[in-house]
């Protein structure tokens, strides 16, 4: 509200009914002279009233150009009154600068990269649960198990919801996994050089570089695999559990545990080349041949007949076979897993070091960290190797081949001769 200094001539705040009174003034009082002198005194009194007149319509000027001024100062107070009594929110834009208005730039991954020194975080969006507890012995492609079994737990990520990231992957058989070699081993010396070759076991020795390998140990420490989806589960949130999503898998050669980064559907038209559209798929020597040679893999009576008792004592012992996956009977369940028991074996090609170890029975897998105190009470015979799937510890011995087709087998023990002797429950895993 404007101050009662305002309203006065020395603050130009003049009013217009000030002006128009002091413009009847002057006039009043000219005809008022005019009137009162004689005839003679006129033409000398008329002189001089209009030379007054003159001089108030000169100050009637003034005023009017005071008024003017007085309100725009007015104006300008009131606006500045009330502009420091009102919130930032509320106070106008300032104007744009010359040129369009310019959108804000989101950062990119490019920029969180560059802010992290070179450095790309990720985050996890499940995790692996499966018939393998260490990584020795593990197939070094799933699909070369098709039996093999397990399934992604997905994780919650932020606000987002895991069941509703799966609608639609049912109407697809495969899908793609790209995942962290979480076990694999680090040195001690941060500054030890990561090899840039490396030796496969199906060369014999030779050495080849690394990025013309699928071997664990890599510059990033990222695998991918391909799995077949038997089916997904939703289980529902409850007042003391939380919502879960499982894609349960076939055909898996990834380790309990294992972080996955990302998933994603498979598309034979351009996740496979076909010769028959004219695509030319080149495979080294090694490699066709690697993948040509199995061991051969025999099961003893008495190896089925652990298993068979061990399920028609625990219909439930097994966590990735039995009737939630397919298997209606002691039969079914025991025949499917002992096929898994074969396809794994037959396809454990290992290096020059652990070949020789598992020949002289000098594999256990019992002995490491991950399944120490799941096979308290068990004993397990001498100069035998072990390995682990599912819930059960299988007993086995190894014989080198006398008739090899390939030479590099006597070092990777692609052609020896496995026979599986015995088959126990683990009491936990």
């Amino acid at each position: 509200m404007p101050s009662p200094a305002s309203t006065s001539l020395l603050n130009y705040s003049t009013s217009p009914l000030t002006v128009a009174i002091a413009a009847t003034a002057a006039a009043a009082i000219t005809s008022s002279i005019v009137s009162s002198l004689s005839m003679r005194d006129r033409d000398r009194s008329r002189v001089a009233a209009e030379k007054r007149c003159q001089e108030l319509e000169e100050e009637l000027s003034t005023l009017r150009l005071q008024l003017k001024q007085a309100a725009v100062n007015n104006n300008e107070r009131t606006k500045n009154d009330n502009e420091a009594t009102l919130p930032l929110s509320s106070l106008p834009e300032p104007p744009p600068g010359p040129g369009p208005a310019r959108i804000k730039k989101l950062p990119t991954i490019e920029d969180e990269t560059a802010a992290n020194n070179g450095g790309l975080f990720v985050t996890p969006v499940g995790t692996i649960r499966s018939i393998y507890k260490l990584c020795v012995g593990t197939p070094r492609q799933g699909l070369l198990a098709p039996n093999a079994r397990g399934c992604i737990e997905l994780a919650k990520i932020g606000d987002s919801s895991a069941s509703s990231s799966v609608i639609g992957l049912e109407g697809y058989s495969h899908v793609w996994i790209i995942f962290v070699f979480h076990l694999n081993t680090k040195s001690s010396n941060p500054n030890k050089r990561i090899k840039s070759k490396i030796s496969p076991p199906a060369l014999g020795g030779e050495k080849v570089g690394i990025f013309a390998t699928r071997s664990p140990h890599r510059y990033n420490p990222i695998g991918i695999t391909l799995c077949k989806i038997d089916r997904i589960e939703r289980i529902k949130k409850t007042r003391h559990t939380k919502e879960r999503v499982l894609i349960h898998l076939s055909g898996l050669d990834l380790v309990d545990g294992t972080p996955v980064l990302d998933i994603k559907p498979y598309v034979p038209t351009y996740d496979s080349v076909s010769p028959a559209d004219g695509g030319v798929v080149n495979l080294p020597s090694w490699v066709e041949g690697g993948l040509a040679t199995k061991r051969r893999v025999i099961i003893a009576p008495s190896a089925k007949t652990d298993l068979t008792s061990i399920l028609e004592n625990d219909s439930n012992a097994l966590q990735f076979y039995g009737s939630e996956y397919g298997e209606h009977t002691v039969d079914e369940t025991a025949e499917y897993a002992l096929g898994c028991i074969r396809q794994v074996l037959a396809i454990d090609v290992r290096s020059n070091y652990q070949t020789k170890k598992a020949r002289g029975g000098n594999f256990q897998a019992e002995r490491a960290r991950r399944l120490q105190g799941a096979t308290q009470g068990s004993v397990v015979a001498e100069d035998v190797c072990t390995q682990q799937l599912d819930n059960l510890l299988i007993e086995y011995t190894v014989d080198e081949a006398s008739d090899r087709k390939r030479a590099s087998s006597a070092g990777s023990g692609a052609e020896d001769e496995v026979t599986v002797s015995s088959i126990k429950l683990l009491e936990e895993v």
